[in-house]
């Protein structure tokens, strides 16, 4: 278990900023600092499996005032950092930022995959333990809780807040990396940054406002690229492979196939030339070729084919998430297919049907208040709240404001030409994306097709598939392999900069 060198019992509260420091008791001046900063001076370490020796490491959290309403009530932003003990050079030391998507999602899922501590749940009862594969000894980790997450907070009592929005999110959270880096004199470090899910949209459409960072690398986990990409015909193409893939598993499908990713692959071939044929002619489609179609998409997937002929072909992904499974009265989680429960009524009717996904453990409330992280950040940090720390904040979600600001010609969701210009232009940066199988919300075939259509330099992308849903560090066997490609593509781009 991760033990402290030094004892709690001598906790200290420090609030800096980049000019200036002030120290508990003092009196509070009108402007609110940059950054409030929180630790308690004590020193950790965690034994790792990229190493022999442990990792000592310290332990803060900061918060940034964004704007202040005229109340005084302020709008936050705040993360948790991770800072290795060493002799090694500040600024030549790397950072890693990390945030999850949601919109509405903390950070900790990777807060807790990457992170020093691991968080073992079972049943009421949570432990942290150490977390073998932690990234900590090739970089500093700064896990970021977007506005509204964690303990960052809006103005605003009923939680409305102009940063709950695509620019708003990409300004407040951009705010954050360089305050933070300036904050704690890393201006010149070099820089990683680690988005998942909507945080891989949040991520591309951020890299403009990164200015003269030194950034090496940009990390994607199941990246949301093109949030409209999806949508018609070309999203029931992406979804096919893993519907099939999923029925297989399941012994559901008639592909026949010795793996989950051979029977992708077997599905993804006709995906992109039968059925995207098909699905192209619309009502000049024959008949019988339309029959011919909907027997080959009800034999892969496992679904009755008057179903699929129902549904002109385009069967929605939570009718196959309810169907594929309806003989055992299962359903199939879209974020994770392996995961399944038992049909019952949503624990909140008025949610989406995503909201509601057996992956997620929602309760009612669209919240998910998490007091063991809490009560973690405390002991690690001196840090004490007492409104709860947000792991899941569903409410922010369904307020996002999609729209662009300004007068662009455009209205796209399509957040790749940003991510193409900004490795244009830096060229030394490097993207590495990791994909599930498993994964409904975010396809592998559809991630494919966005890193193939950007013009992104291919030589400097990788992308990795992974027998996983969303998330490839809840998978147990998939934790040490997921830490790994993160490890050595730091590694290597470190490498290949002092090579140069």
């Amino acid at each position: 278990m991760t033990a402290p060198v030094r004892s709690l019992a001598a906790l200290s509260l420090v609030v800096v900023s980049a000019c200036a420091t002030a120290r508990p008791g003092q009196a509070e001046t009108s402007e609110p600092p940059a950054i409030t900063h929180v630790e308690n001076a004590g020193n950790y370490a965690v034994q790792d499996r990229f190493g022999e020796d442990p990792v000592s490491y310290g332990v803060h959290w900061d918060s940034l005032a964004l704007e202040a309403d005229e109340a005084g009530n302020e709008t936050t932003i705040s993360g948790t950092a991770y800072i290795r003990s060493c002799d090694c050079e500040p600024n030549m030391r790397p950072v890693m930022f990390l945030f999850n998507g949601g919109p509405g999602a903390s950070s900790s899922p990777l807060h807790f995959a990457l992170g020093p501590s691991r968080r073992n749940r079972q049943g009421e009862e949570t432990t942290f333990a150490d977390n073998q594969d932690t990234l900590l000894r090739v970089a500093d980790l700064v896990f970021v809780d977007p506005v509204e997450t964690g303990f960052s907070r809006s103005a605003s009592p009923d939680g409305e807040s102009r940063f709950l929005g695509v620019e708003g999110d990409v300004e407040a959270v951009a705010a954050f990396i360089d305050h933070w880096l300036e904050a704690h004199d890393r201006s010149g470090a070099p820089v990683f940054i680690t988005g998942q899910s909507y945080g891989g949209y949040r991520l591309a459409n951020m890299v403009p406002r990164l200015g003269e960072l030194d950034v090496r690398g940009l990390v994607m986990v199941s990246p949301a690229l093109d949030m409209g990409g999806s949508n018609g015909d070309a999203g029931h193409v992406f979804a096919l492979p893993t519907m099939a893939a999923t029925a297989w598993r399941f012994g559901k499908s008639s592909i026949d196939a010795e793996s989950e990713p051979e029977a992708w692959e077997n599905a993804r071939v006709f995906a992109e030339s039968d059925y995207l044929v098909a699905l192209q002619r619309g009502d000049f489609l024959e008949e019988a070729d339309k029959l011919t179609i909907a027997e080959k998409v009800a034999g892969m997937t496992g679904l009755p084919t008057a179903l699929v002929l129902e549904a002109d072909l385009r069967v929605g992904t939570q009718d196959f998430l309810e169907n594929v499974l309806a003989d055992e009265n299962q359903l199939v989680s879209r974020l994770n297919t392996a995961v399944t429960q038992e049909k019952r009524p949503p624990a909140n009717p008025d949610r989406p049907d995503g909201a509601n996904d057996p992956s997620l453990g929602l309760g009612r409330s669209n919240k998910i208040i998490s007091d063991d992280i809490g009560a973690y950040l405390e002991r690690l940090t001196g840090l004490t709240r007492d409104d709860g720390y947000r792991s899941l904040n569903l409410d922010a979600n369904f307020a996002w404001d999609w729209r662009r600001s300004g007068k662009r010609p455009v209205f796209s969701f399509d957040a790749t030409p940003s991510l193409a210009q900004f490795l244009e232009q830096n060229e030394d940066a490097r993207l590495l994306v990791f994909g599930g199988y498993r994964d409904l919300a975010v396809t592998i075939l559809e991630t494919q097709y966005a890193l193939s259509h950007a013009g992104l330099p291919q030589d400097r992308v990788k992308f990795e598939k992974m027998v996983s849903g969303h998330s490839p560090f809840d998978e147990e066997a998939l934790r040490a392999p997921f830490a790994e490609a993160i490890h050595d593509f730091i590694v290597t781009a470190q490498d290949q900069e002092e090579d140069q």
